[in-house]
């Protein structure tokens, strides 16, 4: 049985990729919360893959997993430092790396990363791109939920549209669109209007 349908029927929801490309392509339209690699990826091999997702801000960052049959310290060792969690010498069986899985996620349960303003009763969990506003959880798109999260960071500062444009889109020609507006006014229509404050001739800032 191959080892995504031995996932499959432990309960795991499984996305397969077999070239770099198709692997980035997930990343930026799903929340992956673990990446799987076979070293040895088609077009590229794990640990390139893991360095350049480690770099990529932009990316919700998942838990990596490099598998592979060779098993001498050195590849273990660059696998690490290239930002790896756990390195799994195969044969293993399908039941193993689950538990493995398994306890990666247990750690991101236990150290979810929140910012809150008490005030307003407002909760940003990056963790699971979730917005908790008086003990309810609410969802954005990513794009608004990026922006929110954004505001948050420095609630005392104005963001330009510019600014916004650059840190979110890295592309300061967004802010001559009305693009930023909608997703501000998406925004309050989920989480109140009262959160966001509008900066005439300037940007938002959280209120």
């Amino acid at each position: 049985m191959l080892l995504k349908d031995s996932l499959t029927e432990l309960g795991f929801n499984v996305i397969t990729a077999t070239q770099k490309k198709e692997v980035f392509e997930f990343l930026s339209k799903y929340k992956v919360n673990v990446l799987l690699m076979n070293l040895d990826l088609g077009d590229s091999d794990a640990i390139v893959i893991c360095q350049e997702v480690r770099n990529k801000k932009e990316i919700i960052q998942p838990f990596v997993i490099i598998y592979s049959d060779k098993n001498e310290d050195y590849i273990q060792i660059t696998s690490f430092n290239s930002g790896a969690d756990d390195f799994l010498t195969m044969p293993i069986k399908p039941v193993l790396i689950a538990a493995r899985i398994k306890a990666l996620l247990r750690r991101q349960t236990q150290h979810i990363i929140e910012e809150t303003i008490p005030q307003k009763g407002v909760i940003i969990d990056r963790e699971r791109y979730k917005i908790i506003k008086n003990s309810v959880e609410l969802s954005l798109p990513k794009k608004e939920f990026e922006i929110l999260n954004l505001l948050f960071s420095n609630p005392n500062k104005v963001y330009s549209r510019e600014e916004i444009a650059k840190d979110i889109w890295n592309n300061i020609e967004v802010a001559k669109q009305r693009t930023i507006d909608i997703h501000i006014r998406n925004i309050r229509k989920i989480i109140g209007s009262e959160i966001i404050k509008t900066i005439k001739g300037i940007g938002y800032c959280i209120n």
